[in-house]
């Protein structure tokens, strides 16, 4: 009889002990945009584990290019309007966290509404152009 009101005991504890956790809220920031929401298309080079990223915000015309694997290899962009096959903008950066970014405010306008083929890839000493994935986005 004492062995079952101990574990009768023990039980009630646990479940006391438990209850708390079960109802309590859990603590969350309040809902903001995230970075991935504020972009309006993102893109990863093309290799297993993706050594860069680009991203684009057609208001202001932001491109931000980003080496975001620490591997040797660097990463680059080339913007060719969809219309013309003109070269517009090139970017480059390497070393593992670094970013590089332009916009229209830096002299870096694309024209509105109009269709641009961007194009990531890395390159390594010996190897041009590698891993490379492109889209067609729009200003």
């Amino acid at each position: 009889m004492k062995y079952r009101k101990t574990l009768a005991s023990f039980a009630v504890a646990i479940a006391a002990a438990g209850a708390p956790l079960l109802t309590a809220p859990t603590a969350t920031a309040a809902p903001t945009a995230t970075t991935a929401d504020w972009w309006d298309e993102q893109m990863h080079t093309n290799d297993s584990d993706p050594g860069g990223r680009v991203r684009f915000k057609a208001d202001g015309d932001k491109v931000e290019l980003c080496d975001i694997e620490a591997d040797g290899w660097k990463v680059n962009l080339t913007i060719v309007h969809g219309y013309t096959g003109n070269v517009v903008d090139r970017m480059s950066v390497g070393g593992n966290g670094s970013c590089v970014t332009h916009t229209a405010a830096n002299g870096h306008d694309l024209t509105e509404n109009q269709h641009y083929y961007f194009q990531i890839y890395l390159s390594k000493s010996g190897t041009p152009l590698d891993y490379d994935d492109s889209s067609d986005w729009v200003a």
